[in-house]
């Protein structure tokens, strides 16, 4: 060997550089993917008030529900909306349900507690009206004054 030549050292072939790119990326990857989660998180929807019912609860809401219905087929235009001792007599669930005391606190309104949970129910028949539903059990006064209650149909 002379002066001149210059030896020129090979580095072994044994997978280190190619070892550190892959982790490298790898890390990236998953900080993106991290970052792309947090940074995409939104609040989860609230739950619809009716899945928080237990069965009986939820039998009378769906009977309310029905029986608005057909108190609106079964009332002509003009005419008086039926008492609660009319929908009983002519069989319409819930009103012919033993143990369930109705009230009638307005003409277009229909109020109940129910005995086992304690739960109140009122059914308002009027344009702005709906179903609705109050955990302490106190049936209204009037209809008017249902702001504190949960609607339990859909928004109109």
């Amino acid at each position: 060997m002379s002066s001149s030549e210059c030896c020129e050292r090979v580095l072994p072939d044994n997978g280190r550089e190619e070892t550190r790119w892959v982790m490298l990326t790898l890390v990236l990857v998953l900080l993106t993917g991290v970052f792309g989660m947090v940074w995409r998180q939104q609040a989860a929807p609230a739950a619809p008030p009716h899945t928080g019912l237990n069965t009986q609860d939820s039998r009378l809401l769906t009977e309310l529900a029905i029986a608005g219905e057909e108190i609106r087929f079964m009332t002509p235009d003009g005419k008086p909306w039926p008492t609660p001792a009319q929908l009983t007599a002519a069989g319409v669930p819930p009103f012919d349900r033993a143990g369930l005391r109705w009230q009638q606190p307005e003409m277009t309104c229909y109020a109940t507690t129910e005995p086992t949970t304690g739960a109140a129910f009122a059914l308002w028949l009027a344009p702005e009206g709906g179903l609705f539903y109050h955990p302490d059990g106190k049936p209204p006064h009037h209809c008017h004054d249902l702001a504190h209650w949960t609607r339990m149909d859909k928004s109109r």
